[in-house]
């Protein structure tokens, strides 16, 4: 094996260690210690599955030969995330911001393996705990801000909508990685039992979700050419924008007797009140704030301290990391999508589509549910291909059209040596 393949080798596994740490850090802790283990000091020796895997992704960094453009992006996006980090304590986006710059030569396929397999062993342990240790606190009845009394189940979490977020997760990952393979009859089974899990959390961003990558996949698997059509892309992309839009408009500057504003705040269960608090308290600062010190200083978490925190993913991106973070991640998701499709790589476009749908709802833990650092990690450097192809097309029409002038010179300087030859045989 050559040097530089066993490096890209070694990277690789380096990254996937990362990945199995990161993803098991969070739902093991998600689903068993955050809830169980009170104690602080019980909590440290899962916590530190985070720190060993953001160092096995900065051992990938390393290890991988970047062009000097990809080091220059990455050196500022590094300082950037920095002073966003020193200025709100946030922790989950320069973590995602590793991920992506650590992507490079990794295949996604793998990825999402991984991601399936980790959530899949945090859960059954969560699952297994619970039922044998407290299968009374199962449950949770209460008002959660839809005018009734609930009885919805919470499993081994804080909240039912976590455990289905968790369990979307565990679809989506394994539809990217496995959706060529599957049978319809497949699809079929994990839509009815999406639908039956909806039963019992009443999660409806989760099932919503999973049911749209469901279906999603399943079109990808028998029907792909609806994805190569350009109106696909283009409505994906109108969507994205007004999703930016209203939630931007409506959770910090729209009137709170705007009729339109309370019908979306009761289907949404309030999170545009709590939103529209959160800016109020914080406001916009140019790096983010702890966003009124709802956000823990420089804790492993970083997560709701005190009272609520906005659960609506691009709102917190603006209040938390600032405009210059929300607009580079604005401009990126657009960018992504167009990246994506271009590359023919469908089964990502689906996958950030969905990611981003379901942070832009909830992301009260946007780290442990964010699949999409990984899969901009892959378009950011098919961009930077597209750039390179881009400027080697140029170098080979130049040399192209310098060996077409060569020839063009060579017969003219023939043609002057030749009748220059006959010229001088007449002499």
């Amino acid at each position: 094996m050559k040097i530089e393949n066993k490096r890209q080798w070694v990277g690789e596994l380096f990254f996937l260690l990362g990945t199995i740490l990161y993803i098991t850090y969070y739902f093991f802790y998600i689903a068993y210690y955050w809830y169980v283990e009170k104690d602080p000091t019980r909590q440290i020796p899962v916590q530190r599955l985070f720190y060993i895997g953001l160092i096995c992704f900065v051992v990938k960094i390393i290890l991988t030969k970047y062009q000097w453009k990809e080091v220059i992006i990455g050196a500022a996006g590094a300082v950037l995330m920095y002073l966003c980090w020193k200025s709100s304590g946030g922790i989950d986006y320069p973590a995602n911001y590793l991920i992506i710059l650590a992507m490079k030569d990794v295949d996604l396929k793998k990825v999402m393996k991984a991601v399936f397999a980790c959530g899949f062993v945090g859960l059954s342990y969560g699952f297994t705990w619970f039922f044998v240790n407290a299968p009374d606190k199962l449950t949770t009845v209460k008002d959660y801000g839809r005018g009734m009394i609930e009885v919805r189940y919470k499993f081994c979490t804080w909240h039912a909508n976590t455990i289905h977020l968790m369990i979307m997760v565990l679809i989506v990952s394994f539809l990217y990685a496995y959706y060529k393979k599957m049978k319809w009859w497949a699809f079929a089974i994990m839509f009815y039992f999406n639908y039956e899990f909806y039963q019992l959390s009443k999660s409806r961003t989760a099932f919503y979700c999973g049911s749209a990558a469901i279906i999603a996949y399943f079109i990808l698997r028998y029907a792909r050419k609806i994805y190569e059509f350009k109106i696909s892309l283009i409505l994906l992309e109108i969507g994205n924008l007004v999703g930016i839009f209203l939630s931007i408009y409506y959770g910090l500057y729209s009137q709170l007797t705007d009729p339109t504003f309370m019908r979306l705040d009761q289907l949404i269960t309030g999170r545009l009140t709590v939103a529209r608090n959160c800016f109020l308290e914080a406001g916009i600062p140019l790096f983010g704030s702890n966003i009124g010190g709802k956000v823990c200083g420089y804790g492993i978490y970083t997560q709701a301290n005190d009272g609520y925190v906005t659960e609506l993913g691009i709102v917190r991106t603006l209040l938390e990391y600032g405009p210059i973070v929300f607009g580079l991640f604005c401009a990126f998701m657009l960018i992504a999508v167009w990246v994506l499709y271009k590359k023919g790589y469908f089964g990502a476009m689906v996958l950030l589509e969905i990611g981003f749908i379901a942070c832009g709802v909830e992301a009260y833990f946007p780290a442990a549910y964010n699949l999409k650092a990984f899969v901009f990690g892959l378009a950011f450097y098919q961009l930077m291909g597209l750039f390179k192809g881009k400027a080697k097309k140029k170098r080979n029409e130049e040399r192209q059209s310098m060996h077409q002038n060569n020839r063009i010179i060579s017969w003219i300087i023939s043609v002057f040596i030749f009748n220059m030859h006959g010229y001088i045989y007449k002499l």
